[in-house]
Formats: C-alpha cells, structure tokens, sequence
C-alpha cells in the first residue's frame, strides 16, 4: 500500500482465484487500485476541467471542503502515481491513467446507483451514500454484471417483469423463530424494520 490517493494493485496470477478466508479479503481491500479519498480528488478535477477550467490545488481543497495542506499532500501522491499532473499554469490535470481511471470509478458509481434506487428500492439519499463508499472498491467483473443485470432488467421483457414484480412483493421481514439462510449472525430485514420504524 502506498500513502494516502493511490496504491498499487496486486492480483492473483492469471489462472488462479484468490485466497479465501477474512485475512485475504482484508488484504485484497488494502491493495485496491484507488482510495476512497484519492478517487474523490480525481472526481472532483475531472468535474472543474467539465466546467472548462482546469483547477489549481486551492479549487480542490474549497471543493472537498479540506485544508490546502491536506490536499497539497493527496494531489502530491496522485502525482506520483501519475494520475494528476501540473501544467505550466499550475493547473491540475488528469493523465490519460488518471482519465480511464475517473471514467471507471463514475461509471460503476452510475450502476450501483441505479442498481439501488430501481433494483433494490434504496431511498434517494441513502443510495447515495452507499454508491459513493463502493464505487472505487467494485471490480471490472461485479461492475460489468451489474450492468448486464440491470440492462435485463430494464428490458421490459417478460421474466424481468416477473421478477421485479415478484422481489417487491418479498416480506420485508423472516417469520418469528425462523432463521433464513441468508443472513449469517443478525437479521438484516430485522434491523432495516426497526429502523424505518425508528423514521
């Protein structure tokens, strides 16, 4: 892992799975591509040069809501990684890695919405949220399923008719003393009830 925006990305060599088990999930989420923080100041200069005006650090850290010195430190590792480079104005600009990397992370950002709010029938706000915490940890793999899954149903066809109307009408909680196969330790319909209880 390297220090705040990005990191190098280890993967199991072509052929075989990755380990199993809690310690090499773990690991696996140390050596994402990107951070949670990096993958936001790579999204917010992609969303300044959109708007025609390529920003300087001091834009960035106004727009994250971040000390200067906090944004100096991740612009300075992004460069690094040569995702981010200065012109001769001083102006940030993404690379070409830091471009393809910024269209990845938007577009599963975009599915995961999707996915969500008319999939899932996630409030608004809460999808938010939970797209933006995910959106730099999807693979290539989940990301492009998602989005067949989503294309099928969105489809109009027959089954996926079916089969939305048939998940919406799936009780919002297990019968009382019935242990589902699902939820491993707690129930998760449970405490979603008791908290749209608690709204």
């Amino acid at each position: 892992m390297t220090a705040a925006g990005a990191r190098r990305p280890r993967s199991a060599p072509a052929g075989r799975r990755p380990e199993r088990g809690t310690a090499s999930v773990w690991r696996a989420f140390e050596d994402n591509e990107i951070t949670h923080s990096g993958a936001h100041y790579l999204l917010a200069i992609a969303a300044s040069a959109k708007l025609g005006r390529a920003p300087r650090g001091a834009d960035v850290a106004r727009t994250l809501g971040v000390t200067r010195a906090a944004a100096s430190l991740q612009l300075r590792v992004l460069q690094e990684h040569r995702l981010v480079r200065l012109d001769a104005e001083q102006r940030l600009r993404l690379t070409r890695a830091g471009s393809n990397l910024v269209s990845r992370v938007a577009s599963k950002r975009e599915v995961l919405l999707v996915f969500l709010r008319e999939v899932m029938g996630v409030g608004a706000a809460t999808a938010e949220l939970d797209a933006c915490k995910v959106e730099h940890l999807l693979s290539e793999e989940t990301g492009a399923a998602m989005v067949r899954l989503v294309r099928f149903l969105r489809s109009g066809q027959p089954q996926a008719r079916d089969f939305l109307a048939a998940f919406r009408k799936t009780t919002a909680s297990c019968p009382p003393g019935v242990r589902c196969d699902v939820c491993a330790e707690a129930c998760l319909l449970a405490a979603d009830s008791h908290r749209a209880a608690r709204v």
